[in-house]
């Protein structure tokens, strides 16, 4: 038999504890579903060495401070310890161990979700999985011998696992050129850029890049037609790929087309023979496990401002879904408050009229 609730929370990272936090102050039942074993778990499982370019003054969620100085950019675990914390002060209610297989709509217009701990029913849901869920890594990659080391950044920690002498990174954005640099203290790094970023320091006059887009507004600033072209485009936060190359010897190469057996060929003409590559090629979003018309050709949710056309099913935490600050941990607070207002107004208009909006049979009794 399913466990019933009045909202369900998929996700236990920063946003689906905002969602939390604001569903517990507006005094909503709700539950949090969530895949690892503690919160903060998809923190820790970054590499050993990340530093959130974010100072911890725009690290906080509603309601708790983020601990130390205010103007210091707060290493991985740090954000990991901190969200465990933070779900620990407020009480809110996170299941743990709690994978989501699928969710699909009930015939009273609801929701009923398959985990791995059995089945859940909720009349109104919010997926906050994130923006970062399944690595991607193009389709050259296969051409690489099976001698030559291949890992993701979802899956690199630190130099040590690493083998042999020369390693190509590709992808220099952030986590890129934060990687690479740390490898040369073992090897020989290629760092190989597709097109070129902006880079801009982590601090300008003091104060963190965060600070300044949040006091001219341009962070939270609502993106509308504008939000695909924003969506793909990344600054580098940090010193730029020309200074990471003088500083620590790092090789600047073009973008990566080609790979077979243990040569990797770059744009620029060069190629070079490796024992390992990093892939910094980012992630992709996963909703192939939700089965309700919300999805567009790419299986990217179709909502505006995290409202799909499923009622009661919400999105939270895409990157751009609103603002640029949508995937921002400091921001998030933004669009999980107008998503609650959402939740409550759908609660007032009862049961009955929640089916009928969605063209799905009312159960009596």
């Amino acid at each position: 038999m399913a466990e019933r609730t009045e909202v369900i929370v998929v996700g236990g990272g920063q946003s689906g504890l905002v969602a939390g936090y604001f569903l517990k102050k507006a005094g909503i039942p709700f539950l949090i579903l969530d895949e690892e074993h503690r919160t903060g778990e998809a923190w820790r499982r970054r590499w050993d060495s990340l530093e959130l370019f974010t100072i911890a003054e725009y690290c906080e969620l509603p309601g708790r401070r983020f601990p130390g100085s205010k103007n210091h950019f707060p290493g991985k675990d740090e954000m990991a310890d901190y969200l465990q914390d933070y779900a620990r002060e407020f009480d809110l209610p996170v299941r743990l161990d709690t994978k989501v297989t699928s969710l699909e709509r009930t015939d009273d217009g609801g929701y009923r979700l398959e985990t791995s701990k059995g089945p859940y029913e909720a009349p109104q849901v919010i997926i906050a999985t994130g923006a970062y869920r399944l690595p991607r890594v193009p389709e050259m990659a296969a051409g690489l011998s099976d001698d030559v080391h291949q890992v993701h950044t979802g899956e690199y920690h630190n130099p040590s696992e690493v083998p042999g002498k020369t390693v190509v990174v590709v992808g220099a954005a952030n986590s890129g050129a934060q990687i690479a640099p740390e490898l040369t203290r073992t090897h020989r790094v290629l760092l190989s850029q597709g097109s070129h970023l902006p880079a801009f320091g982590k601090k300008f006059l003091g104060k963190g890049l965060h600070w300044w887009g949040d006091k001219f507004g341009l962070i939270s600033k609502p993106l509308d037609g504008e939000r695909d072209r924003l969506h793909k485009k990344t600054i580098l936060v940090g010193p730029s790929l020309k200074k990471i190359s003088r500083k620590y010897g790092v090789e600047l190469v073009g973008r990566t087309v080609g790979c077979e057996g243990r040569t990797v060929r770059f744009e620029d003409g060069r190629s070079i023979e490796t024992d390992a590559v990093v892939w910094a090629t980012g992630f992709r979003y996963d909703y192939s496990w939700v089965h309700a018309s919300v999805l567009d050709e790419n299986g990217t949710p179709v909502q505006e401002r995290g409202v799909t056309a499923a009622p009661g099913l919400y999105i939270l935490g895409m990157q751009c879904q609103y603002s640029y600050g949508s995937a921002l941990v400091w921001w998030v607070k933004d669009d999980a408050s107008y998503l609650v207002d959402r939740i409550e107004e759908f609660r007032r208009r009862g049961p009955a009229r929640h089916a009928a909006a969605a063209g799905a049979p009312v159960r009596e009794g």
